[in-house]
């Protein structure tokens, strides 16, 4: 079952929150002690953990954190904290300041719309720069990883491409009422990239299934 599509992994990403665990945090309703939900293998995934996710998901206008979503995106943090660990054994992955500063005022300040935005989501939640810098951290950690294990090791080939222009772009420009786009280097590229990230999230997909079954996850808690 695919759990994600790549293209929107900033968002599960950015819920690398953990190893905050026994805290508490404070957002607009008033002040919650933290609970823990799961351990997996040597880390735990707390309540605050999933409220951030939430919290910094720009695709709920309206912070929802009704049990539907939780649990939803507990499931996905599991799967995180697992890629996590393996991400953690590599030598020299570690990102530099300058990407960390980088990523979040071109990448995130950008997916809520702007400064202001994104500010407001994170004072809900009682996230601090100090801990927001930690999440990218390990977001890019995780980034850097698949990158080296999965993203690197992948082919396309020439025939692939010709394949989905034939089979998808010509398809979906007909269906618009528009002619066969032009194949050019840059829609050459476009397809190329496409095709990588199916071949990856397949490639996910089967690192999650095994890894699951190998590691030793503990649920602690129910979402109600």
């Amino acid at each position: 079952m695919k759990r994600y599509l790549l293209e929107a992994w900033w968002k599960i990403l950015f819920a690398v929150s953990a190893l905050f665990a026994f805290s508490a945090f404070g957002y607009a309703q008033g002040t919650v002690t933290d609970r823990l939900l799961v351990l997996v293998n040597r880390d735990v995934i707390t309540e605050s953990d999933v409220t951030w996710a939430l919290a910094l998901d720009p695709e709920l206008p309206t912070l929802d954190l009704g049990a539907e979503n939780r649990r939803a995106m507990l499931e996905r943090l599991i799967d995180q904290r697992l890629l996590l660990q393996e991400a953690e054994k590599l030598p020299r992955n570690e990102p530099t300041e300058e990407e960390i500063t980088e990523h979040i005022s071109k990448e995130l300040i950008a997916a809520f719309g702007g400064n202001e935005k994104f500010l407001e989501r994170m004072k809900k939640v009682g996230l601090e720069q100090a801990m927001l810098r930690e999440i990218v951290r390990r977001r890019l950690e995780i980034l850097k990883y698949v990158d080296f294990r999965f993203r690197s090791f992948i082919f396309i080939k020439p025939e692939e491409i010709e394949q989905y222009y034939r089979d998808v772009e010509i398809a979906q420009a007909a269906n618009k009422g528009l002619g066969a786009p032009v194949m050019n280097e840059k829609l050459r590229a476009e397809i190329e990239s496409k095709l990588i990230n199916v071949r990856v999230n397949s490639e996910l997909d089967r690192f999650f299934d095994e890894t699951r079954a190998q590691a030793q996850i503990t649920r602690l808690a129910e979402i109600q």
